[in-house]
């Protein structure tokens, strides 16, 4: 599976969502564009609000039910985020900031900074209402410019030189593969958007998401167990260093069951579509499948170019979670209706449950330019993940490193109210998958993506995932 590999490729795989309710999306994230989906943008460089100023829709909680316990105790029940942001008391939070850093990937073709700009939304409408116990928010982020060289000194600066008390949030191709081992000597447990493999196999690092290795997993799932492809499975991605692993679990899964697997790796950004397209249905065959791993405008090209060339009935279509974004349903139109498979690790867009109307109403206020996507949903359930935790902790040990990162760490049994079941940090010594059940949409022809699975669990065809499994159970991580 090549797990090792650092698979810079995945960023184009989709960081994206996770599995929520009954409706999911995608979401894009980046630290210095703020593209966007529905929520979360994180803070570039300070921490108070922005835009929008004390609570008004946004801010005030209308349906969600109040906090229960704090998210590391890891009772019986579930603990949440509460009903709105932060205190919901309408005041601006004011005084030194608590600090928190990401490393976020943002180039021409692999450009995840609606994740970011989203989770800095939330972390706004948190210091129009009192921010953490009256201080405000920080988020400082950093682009690699998928540059090893400019990751590690992107992580170096953030805790050494700004003093970032945590490092959450970050949608990059390469921040793991070269910083896991650095977050871990610093002592740092980093909540991310995950890509590459070793955002999964570090115990240092849990990721809000399942990364496009897990993600296009589960789109072949869908498409060979439900929809009965057959033949021949051609899985596309982005050709960077360590694509092997976007697909390769995919391919194991196809493979087990029978079918025959290509990888094809293209080029970002794709130049010729039609020929790539053209080049992938006809090594599938009738029949057979095609699963793409791209974000949103690289995977839109090869669907047109697709439909371009009537091939869309001639192939069984999946999808990792990055294309689960309303902007892509209303692209495709009515001719892709219910025709593309897209796994989707988080809550439908629509979703009528408290925390996605949450979300809808903090992008509405704070991130408006950007589009309801899986990205953006990621960003603002990290967002609120670590608001709570820092919420619950003591206030004088808000700007100590150690206390904080030992926080994140006992987080468990978190219900998101965005993924399928309640999310966990783990620590665990192979690495950690906390989100592991994921569903799956199909657009409706109009302009959404619609549920057509929910929370299936994605199967085991490498051993991290089944570890955690184990240690789910046997620690009690995710029974809320």
């Amino acid at each position: 599976m090549r797990r090792g590999m650092w698979v810079a490729v995945a960023a184009l795989a989709l960081v994206a969502g996770a599995c929520g309710s009954s409706k999911k999306t995608d979401s894009g994230a980046a630290t210095t564009k703020a593209a966007g989906t529905t929520a979360a943008a994180a803070p570039t460089t300070a921490g108070a609000a922005t835009t929008a100023g004390a609570a008004t829709t946004a801010g005030a909680a209308t349906t969600a039910g109040a906090a229960t316990t704090a998210a590391a105790t890891g009772g019986s029940k579930a603990a949440t985020a509460g009903p709105g942001c932060g205190l919901q008391n309408g005041q601006k939070a004011s005084g030194n900031p608590i600090k928190l850093g990401n490393v976020t990937t943002s180039i021409p073709g692999i450009d995840f900074s609606t994740g970011t700009a989203m989770m800095k939304g939330y972390f706004d409408c948190v210091n129009d209402n009192g921010g953490i116990n009256g201080r405000p928010v920080q988020m400082l982020s950093e682009n690699d410019n998928a540059k090893p060289e400019d990751g590690a000194a992107a992580a170096k600066k953030l805790i050494e030189t700004d003093k970032v008390v945590a490092m959450v949030g970050g949608f990059s191709v390469l921040d793991c593969p070269v910083n896991a081992d650095y977050y871990k000597s610093k002592g740092y447990n980093v909540i991310v958007a995950g890509v590459p493999a070793q955002c999964f196999n570090s115990p240092a690092i849990a990721a809000a998401n399942m990364g496009p290795g897990y993600s296009a997993l589960g789109a072949a799932q869908i498409v060979v167990d439900d929809k009965g492809a057959k033949g021949n499975m051609i899985t596309l991605t982005g050709k960077l260093a360590g694509a092997e692993y976007n697909d390769s679990l995919a391919g194991a899964y196809a493979q087990k069951k029978g079918l025959k697997w290509t990888d094809i790796q293209v080029e970002l950004p794709i130049a010729d579509p039609t020929s790539v397209i053209l080049d992938a249905v006809n090594k599938a065959g009738q029949g057979g499948a095609v699963v793409l791993n791209f974000t949103p405008p690289e995977g839109l090209k090869l669907l047109k170019a697709a439909e371009e060339q009537g091939l869309i009935d001639k192939v069984v279509w999946g999808s990792s979670t990055p294309l689960n974004d309303s902007s892509v349903a209303a692209a495709l139109g009515a001719k892709w209706k219910g025709k593309i498979n897209i796994n989707a690790e988080l809550s439908l867009l629509d979703d009528p449950n408290p925390e996605m109307e949450l979300y809808r109403k903090v992008s509405a206020q704070y991130n408006k330019s950007a589009p309801l996507g899986s990205f953006q949903q990621m960003g603002f359930m990290i967002g609120r993940i670590i608001v709570k935790t820092l919420l619950d902790m003591d206030k004088t040990k808000l700007d100590d490193p150690v206390a904080v990162n030992a926080a994140i760490k006992g987080i468990k049994n978190f219900n998101t109210g965005i993924v399928c079941k309640p999310w966990y940090f783990g620590g665990l010594p192979k690495g950690n998958v906390p989100n592991n059940v994921d569903n799956n949409v199909v657009p409706d022809g109009v302009g959404k993506m619609v549920s057509d699975k929910l929370c299936f669990p994605i199967a085991e065809v490498e051993p991290i995932l089944t570890e955690a499994r184990k240690a789910e159970v046997d620690q009690k991580l995710n029974v809320g």
